[in-house]
């Protein structure tokens, strides 16, 4: 006796760039489209910041009112400040949460197959200083592991395919789709252009190798049957295809 999952996947295949400029670009056989990145955190950073100076200027106030550094005594005032910005920030979370659903949700009932590149966050937002800091706020408010991890689970559910591509070895950010050829970037650069021809965003030419790559890992069966044959329900991860 089979079971029908209670998710449904799509018909169609695709590869997908998380970004944080734009959310993900999506690459298929017909043509490249876009989830732009709704920016919960960005949005709301004026009001968060200007409950976090409301709080520090009322806890100076009370540290010199009480003689105390720590343990000073809180005011109803400062207790009301403390929960606002609390509740501030619970909305930017349940906002991105909504999101996150909403958009893995879209993605697997349009896909039956989609190619991602296995992110490394750590990685991603280590050092840089100064100069790094609102682009590592952007990648944690655009919630990339969550959102893999979503992927994952809902096209499982659905009988579908989201597979993670190692990054080191098929090196979206650096590959040209086109030739293959490897070129070193550095973040700012947002472009890629090839002496072979292809010029497009960095987002989009990431999108498309990972379109290549997940048709060949798939190599030409009906993703529902591969999934079957390759990957058992209760086996966690993605393994290679044969």
């Amino acid at each position: 006796m089979e079971c029908e999952p209670e998710r449904l996947h799509g018909e169609r295949i695709g590869g997908l760039d998380w970004g944080v400029e734009t959310f993900a670009t999506l690459a298929t056989p017909e043509g490249v489209e876009r989830i732009e990145n709704p920016r919960h955190l960005q949005r709301s950073l004026e009001r968060i910041g200007a409950g976090q100076k409301r709080i520090c200027r009322k806890e100076e106030a009370v540290k010199k009112a009480s003689g105390k550094m720590k343990g000073f005594p809180l005011s109803n005032r400062l207790r009301k400040e403390y929960a606002l910005l609390g509740r501030l920030h619970e909305k930017v979370t349940n906002q991105r949460q909504d999101f996150l659903h909403q958009a893995s949700a879209w993605l697997v009932a349009t896909f039956a197959v989609l190619g991602l590149e296995q992110l490394n966050i750590r990685g991603m937002t280590a050092l840089g200083g100064a100069y790094k800091r609102g682009l590592n706020r952007g990648i944690f408010d655009a919630a990339a592991g969550m959102f893999h991890q979503m992927l994952r689970y809902k096209a499982q559910e659905a009988g579908g395919w989201a597979m993670e591509a190692d990054s080191r070895k098929l090196k979206p950010s650096q590959r040209c789709q086109l030739c293959g050829r490897l070129e070193k970037k550095p973040l700012s650069q947002r472009w890629h252009d090839c002496p072979c021809g292809a010029s497009c965003s960095g987002d989009e030419n990431a999108a498309k190798l990972l379109l290549s790559w997940v048709m060949k890992q798939i190599g030409g069966r009906e993703p529902a049957k591969a999934w079957r044959e390759v990957r058992p329900a209760s086996l966690p991860g993605n393994p290679e295809l044969p």
